[in-house]
């Protein structure tokens, strides 16, 4: 029953994702894409405006570099949401998150998520589904990286980052 709860709250959560990423119903309730999104700089947007972009692009024009473990670039934020493109070939230590529901694909690469002590492993094309307080960590495995898309509910703020071992 758990598992088809968390199917359920998947498919909700991609619904209003979708909804709210990628265009409107009406288009008269959404302000126009851009022409062309400058990949090198966040987006910041209100409340109704809709984002189209390519990731791939997004990762050429923002690479890792050859000494960071991690690097974090935002994609697209408003009110509602931040957009997070992450790319690692180390570990993001385990923490969780009070205000906030993150919800991440994996584009690339492979490796281990923890969520609340559960090992997964995940490669390219899986999505995970993290409720704010479950306490999470990644380990990547392999050569090369691991790049994912990582979704905040609502508008991130980075002071709601807390470590593990902070945890009450």
């Amino acid at each position: 029953m758990q598992n088809r709860r968390f199917s359920l709250g998947c498919a909700v959560v991609l619904g209003a994702l979708a909804f709210h990423l990628v265009g409107c119903i009406q288009q008269t309730a959404c302000a126009k894409l851009p022409a062309e999104v400058d990949l090198t700089q966040p987006v910041v947007a209100g409340k109704t405006d809709s984002f189209s972009a390519n990731v791939r692009e997004a990762i050429q024009k923002n690479p890792i570099g050859a000494e960071e473990k991690t690097k974090l670039f935002a994609l697209f934020e408003n009110a509602d949401h931040t957009v997070n493109l992450i790319q690692t070939r180390g570990a993001v230590p385990a923490h969780h998150h009070v205000e906030h529901d993150e919800l991440v694909m994996v584009l690339e690469g492979k490796g281990t998520f923890t969520i609340e002590g559960q090992n997964r492993e995940v490669s390219a094309g899986d999505i995970l589904i993290i409720p704010r307080n479950a306490v999470h960590s990644y380990v990547h495995q392999g050569d090369g990286i691991t790049a994912v898309v990582s979704v905040f509910s609502p508008k991130f703020d980075p002071k709601d980052r807390i470590m593990a071992e902070k945890k009450p």
